[in-house]
């Protein structure tokens, strides 16, 4: 069973070295008809492992002003925890813009410029006209298209990967 962590909830540093953790990055619209989101979709996906999901989605987010200190702070708490985290989805499906998930990407793109400090990011979904999959491209992430279900498919073999990384050490 995943733990969730919400804004402004981290880890700490002994929790990390053994935690293995799934940043979910995207637009922050509910399902189709109101039904679950695409990070609920995820979460249940994921239901069996014993990771930590940072979830970046909070109540109070949308009320904060642009370029206010708080909207600020809810910036640097999602691109410090994808920083952290050991694997990173990116979802943004056609349609969609969702800029904050673009921001990320390029802040990870700039982490991997070494490989030692690289998260796994899977990336998919067709949003901004196609840019992010060009991006993640460009990049040297995984992307992986316009299904989620495969991005999710994806997501769990990374997730796997870190978790027998994490056990050896």
């Amino acid at each position: 069973m995943p733990t969730i962590l919400r804004a402004p909830a981290r880890l700490t540093t002994a929790e990390k070295k053994v935690t293995t953790t799934l940043f979910l990055a995207g637009p922050f619209d509910d399902g189709p008809a109101g039904g679950p989101s695409w990070r609920d979709e995820v979460i249940d996906a994921v239901s069996d492992l014993d990771i930590t999901i940072f979830d970046p989605r909070n109540d109070r987010w949308p009320e904060l002003a642009v370029g206010s200190a708080g909207r600020r702070g809810a910036y640097e708490w999602q691109c410090a925890a994808a920083f952290d985290a050991d694997v990173v989805i990116v979802w943004v499906p056609d349609g969609s813009h969702a800029p904050t998930a673009l921001m990320i990407l390029g802040y990870l793109g700039a982490k991997r410029s070494n490989a030692k400090r690289g998260s796994s990011v899977v990336v998919g979904g067709n949003g901004w006209d196609g840019l992010v999959k060009l991006f993640a491209q460009n990049q040297r992430l995984f992307p992986v298209g316009d299904d989620l279900h495969e991005v999710i498919r994806i997501a769990r073999l990374q997730l796997d990967a870190a978790r027998a990384e994490k056990a050896g050490a």
